[in-house]
């Protein structure tokens, strides 16, 4: 199962939000596409204020600013 983290290096919601997805990883078979928004200005626009953002793999949001472990367990289920 893939993810897409938008993040900004020194964020300390984006720190707090990756923390909280770590543990999945040892629970799931997961990967985590890691992309800094200040690397491409394109997603920097899009994200810039909503950062951090976790997406499925087709880019459809989960949760924004804080995790929300809710919908991301529902998202897990759903697509398992």
């Amino acid at each position: 199962m893939t993810f897409n983290f938008y993040y900004r290096q020194g964020c300390h919601l984006c720190e707090d939000m990756y923390a909280l997805l770590r543990p999945y990883e040892q629970t799931h078979v997961l990967t985590i596409n890691m992309l800094n928004i200040d690397k491409d200005p394109q997603l920097k626009e899009k994200y810039h204020q909503l950062i951090p953002v976790l997406s499925d793999a087709e880019d459809n949001e989960i949760c924004h600013y804080f995790f929300d472990k809710v919908s991301f367990e529902k998202h897990l289920k759903s697509t398992s």
